[in-house]
């Protein structure tokens, strides 16, 4: 597998997209580091669901008064708008208009991702900003540091996309007020696909601690696609088409598909990690079967891989 670039020729996203995103506050790992991994995701439930929509910063006049250097913004249509500067070296986030902090205008802009970007490209940037937020005059300034480490196959819930570079951003921010001191550390870990202007999957771990008190950690998820959607690859004609039944199954898993070119059958965990490897045993050369017997209960990814190179991936569910 070939690593991915992300670049601002293949990602820069197009004035007037929009990106319809299942949303959870729950997940468990980020996945692993390396060439050629699993991330797999399939296990992931939506809570919710936010559409963001992208536009030219030109369209409103904050960006122009107070927020120059924005080119482009991406708007929840709500209280989560950030304005960005796409430029060829990097993506540059130089503002922000939230319900809590008002408007931020970022005097020193944060490094949000280097391009070009593939596995093993490093960053970091300090960041500073004033705004007016509800507890009065405020001074933000902290540290991001980045890193593009790792690669491979990304499944998500009824969605599966190979060449898939992972990206982990780390934010640690301090803002001063009158009346309190925030100090926020926050991870993210974006999954970018070389020609998605948008992460296919972006996980965030936020800690805060006000005026010294006691952490408070959330997570979050969001992610294209979603249980009962099309699944990524899917939309691509040149993907293997198959069915496997009876699935959910308590054991032995047919599969309807052209298997007279194999390569490799695989199953993955709901971890990424690879748990049974096989060529499948065919009844007839448009069928055969695996058996999962042993396996503990759960969600798994079956990827069918021919010699051409060609794939094609479905959840399934073992009982």
């Amino acid at each position: 597998m070939a690593q991915p670039t992300i670049d601002l020729a293949n990602n820069q996203p197009i004035s007037g997209q929009e990106f319809v995103l299942q949303t959870s506050n729950t997940w468990s790992t980020a996945g692993p580091t390396g060439a050629n991994v699993m991330f797999g995701f399939w296990d992931l439930s939506a809570t919710g669901n936010r559409n963001y929509r992208v536009f030219d910063a030109s369209i409103t006049s904050t960006a122009a008064t107070s927020i120059p250097t924005a080119n482009m913004l991406s708007t929840d249509g709500g209280t989560d708008t950030l304005f960005w500067n796409y430029a060829a070296d990097g993506l540059y986030q130089v503002g922000s208009r939230s319900g809590l902090e008002g408007l931020v205008s970022y005097s020193d802009p944060i490094l949000e991702l280097k391009y070009p970007c593939t596995n093993g490209t490093t960053w970091s940037d300090i960041t500073i900003a004033n705004y007016t937020s509800p507890l009065g005059p405020a001074t933000r300034t902290g540290t991001i540091t980045g890193e593009a480490d790792s690669y491979g196959d990304l499944g998500l819930p009824e969605a599966f996309t190979s060449n898939v570079l992972r990206v982990h951003v780390r934010r640690a921010l301090t803002d001063v007020a009158a009346l309190a001191t925030v100090q926020r550390v926050s991870n993210t870990w974006y999954f970018f696909a070389e020609t998605s202007p948008w992460p296919l999957l972006k996980l965030v771990e936020d800690s805060v601690v006000v005026n010294g008190g006691a952490p408070t950690v959330t997570r979050s998820a969001q992610w294209v696609g979603g249980p009962g959607g099309v699944g990524i690859s899917e939309l691509n004609a040149s993907d293997i088409q198959f069915t496997p039944y009876p699935n959910p199954t308590t054991g032995v898993l047919n599969i309807s598909a052209e298997l007279s070119d194999l390569r490799s059958v695989e199953v993955f965990s709901a971890a990424g990690q690879l748990v049974r490897s096989s060529n499948v045993r065919r009844i007839a050369n448009a069928s055969g079967f695996m058996d999962l017997t042993g396996l503990p209960s759960g969600v798994y990814q079956l990827r069918i891989t021919q010699n051409d190179g060609r794939t094609g991936s479905r959840r399934i569910v073992l009982q």
